[in-house]
């Protein structure tokens, strides 16, 4: 009954098996800088991620990008949590860690997941955490 009245209020629970498949980017200025393909099937996913050079204000605001590079990299560790979706990045002997949480039909957000490590060095650094990027499907 619940879902019947969510419907007809134009409401629907978020799901993310339900829309996560596809292609998502997030753009700042004309400039698309974060590309992510996710392919779905079974509640499993699998998919690669471009990230260009990304920097961030005092308030965790985007506020300069670089374009994607080249060669897009392939997801690891892929997990379906209830509204979201964790998975990681190797780069070198690195690995970066990212959720991507729905917030809207075909709107999404990507956050870093950060170590106490990496917190604690970007504090000695004095640069800004970088907040949650918004990033919408194409297709």
């Amino acid at each position: 009954m619940l879902v019947l009245l969510l419907a007809l209020l134009g409401i629907a629970p978020v799901q993310p098996a339900a829309g996560m498949a596809g292609t998502w980017v997030a753009e700042h200025r004309g400039t698309t800088f974060i590309r992510l393909e996710l392919k779905g099937a079974g509640g499993t996913f699998a998919g690669t991620i471009g990230i260009g050079n990304v920097r961030f204000g005092d308030k965790s605001e985007v506020i300069e990008v670089g374009p994607l590079p080249s060669k897009p990299t392939p997801l690891i560790d892929v997990t379906v949590n209830d509204s979201s979706l964790s998975f990681a990045i190797k780069e070198g002997d690195d690995a970066d860690h990212f959720r991507l949480k729905m917030v809207g039909v075909d709107q999404a957000e990507l956050t870093f997941s950060l170590s106490e490590d990496v917190i604690e060095e970007l504090k000695d650094e004095g640069l800004p955490m970088p907040g949650p990027i918004r990033l919408h499907k194409i297709r």
